[in-house]
């Protein structure tokens, strides 16, 4: 079990490594909607690929424990370190707070079908256009290169991906689907708290950045594995979906409080800190 512990480790540094290698300057419509396929594919990967072998439990809490942990953990450190983080995005806080909302509809009932994984696409193209529209989308004109280190980087991201699932599966049965799912969802989104633990969330592409990667957990993520297993005749089954939808809910209620009082106090990030341990405390007993 250690060696697929070490290498979910070493296969998630990897991937932070490349994605932040084949990231380009862009503006909060890029950071928001287009960046995050490529910080998010790992991710998306091991949710088709664990939907795909069964596991639909691992796979809804690696994409929804993501997102509650990029939030809670990485929005209450940096209020901790740096104080009041002060966001500018509102209306990119308040879409990715739809997106959550929406999921939890789609779960309502345990099931996520092909159609409501299209629908929840559609939410994303919603956002994705939105905020191109909104903010732009390269603060310059794309050079070859840039496009050379996006291809690179998704291929690399893609491949590592794989590496990534193949030791989520192998740890399971050690684990559980629960734990393992949430272990998985940490272990992605780890390097990217980190990095917001280090340089703070001041600059509002950084802002934008953490909610797009929380948005793409719930509209991208799920929905891509939902589409997937659909056409092979099936649908995602959510063993107790109060759990997710109530994880779901935190992340939600939270990107709500943030867009209303446009901060996040020292107190609030211990709230946040809390309600991450409590949810997944909850979740995996």
């Amino acid at each position: 079990m250690i060696e697929h512990v070490i290498q979910l480790i070493a296969a998630a540094a990897l991937m932070y490594l490349v994605s932040e290698w084949s990231k380009v300057e862009g503006t909060e419509g890029y950071t928001f909607s287009l960046y995050p396929w490529i910080t998010t594919l790992p991710e998306t990967i091991t949710t088709v690929m664990l939907a795909l072998s069964g596991y639909y439990v691992a796979a809804l809490y690696n994409s929804v424990f993501s997102a509650v942990f990029d939030l809670a953990v990485g929005l209450g450190i940096v209020a901790l370190l740096y104080g009041p983080v002060e966001f500018r995005i509102v209306d990119l806080v308040g879409i990715a707070a739809a997106s959550a909302l929406v999921f939890c509809i789609t779960d309502i009932d345990g099931i996520i079908t092909f159609g409501e994984g299209l629908m929840l696409y559609a939410v994303l193209f919603f956002a994705i256009a939105y905020s191109i529209a909104r903010y732009g989308l390269l603060k310059r004109r794309a050079t070859h290169e840039d496009i050379f280190k996006t291809v690179v980087g998704l291929v690399l991201l893609a491949m590592l991906g794989f590496w990534y699932y193949m030791n989520v599966e192998a740890l399971i049965p050690y684990l559980g689907e629960k734990l393992g799912g949430i272990v998985s969802a940490v272990l992605t989104s780890l390097p990217d708290v980190v990095v917001a633990a280090v340089y703070g969330l001041m600059e509002s592409e950084a802002q934008a950045e953490l909610v797009g990667a929380i948005m793409h957990d719930f509209v991208e993520n799920v929905p891509t594995a939902a589409i997937v297993v659909g056409l092979f005749g099936g649908y995602i089954v959510d063993s107790n979906p109060m759990l997710t939808i109530a994880a779901a809910a935190v992340t939600a209620s939270t990107l709500v409080f943030v867009a209303s009082y446009r901060r996040v106090t020292k107190f609030e990030g211990i709230v946040l800190l809390l309600l991450f341990l409590i949810c997944a405390y909850l979740a995996v007993v």
